[in-house]
C-alpha cells in the first residue's frame, strides 16, 4: 500500500462544531417550546373534537332476599317483652297462654273496654299494669288482630 490513500485526520478548521453559548442555548430552548407547543394544542384539539365517551355501567338490582320468617306468637312475645320490664319474671308459656286468653274473651263478645277493666282491677303496681297494657295490646295486634279495629276505637275515645 502506497501512503497516498492513509486518511488523515480532519483539520480543526473543517470540523463543524456546536459551541454552547447564549445564542444557541436560546434557539434550542424556543426549538423545545415549539414543540412542546405543538404537542399540547394538538392533544387538546383532539379532545376537543370528538366528546369523550365512556360506557355506562350496568346497574342491576341486589337479590331480593327474603324477610325472616317468624309467627305471630314470636311478634306477640317480642312485643311484650319490649314495653313490659315484667314480662322477664314470667315463663314464654305463661305469657302467650295470657294473650290467649285476652283473646278468647274478646271471642266470646266481651268489650275491650270490659277487658280493660278486668284488667286493670287486677293490677297492684304500675309494673302491673305495663305488663297487662302489652299483653292486650299486643295480642290483639298479633295474635287476634281481628279486633284491631275495636282496639283504634278504644284508644281513640
Amino acid at each position: 500500500m502506497s501512503e497516498q490513500f492513509i486518511p488523515h485526520p480532519p483539520s480543526p478548521k473543517d470540523k463543524d462544531t456546536v459551541t454552547f453559548n447564549k445564542k444557541n442555548l436560546a434557539i434550542a430552548f424556543l426549538a423545545v417550546a415549539i414543540a412542546i407547543l405543538v404537542i399540547v394544542i394538538a392533544a387538546s384539539g383532539s379532545n376537543s373534537s370528538s366528546p369523550a365517551t365512556t360506557a355506562a355501567p350496568i346497574v342491576t338490582n341486589p337479590p331480593i332476599t327474603a324477610a325472616p320468617v317468624t309467627n305471630k306468637y314470636d311478634d306477640y312475645m317480642n312485643h311484650v317483652y319490649n314495653n313490659s320490664g315484667q314480662a322477664n319474671t314470667w315463663t314464654k308459656a305463661q305469657l302467650i297462654e295470657f294473650g290467649d286468653l285476652v283473646c278468647q274473651a274478646l271471642d266470646q263478645g266481651t268489650a275491650i273496654p270490659r277487658v280493660v277493666n278486668l284488667l286493670s282491677s287486677y293490677a297492684k303496681t304500675t309494673s302491673d299494669m305495663e305488663l297487662f297494657a302489652s299483653v292486650l295490646y299486643g295480642s290483639i295486634t298479633y295474635i287476634c288482630p281481628e279486633y284491631k279495629y275495636a282496639l283504634n276505637e278504644y284508644l281513640a275515645n
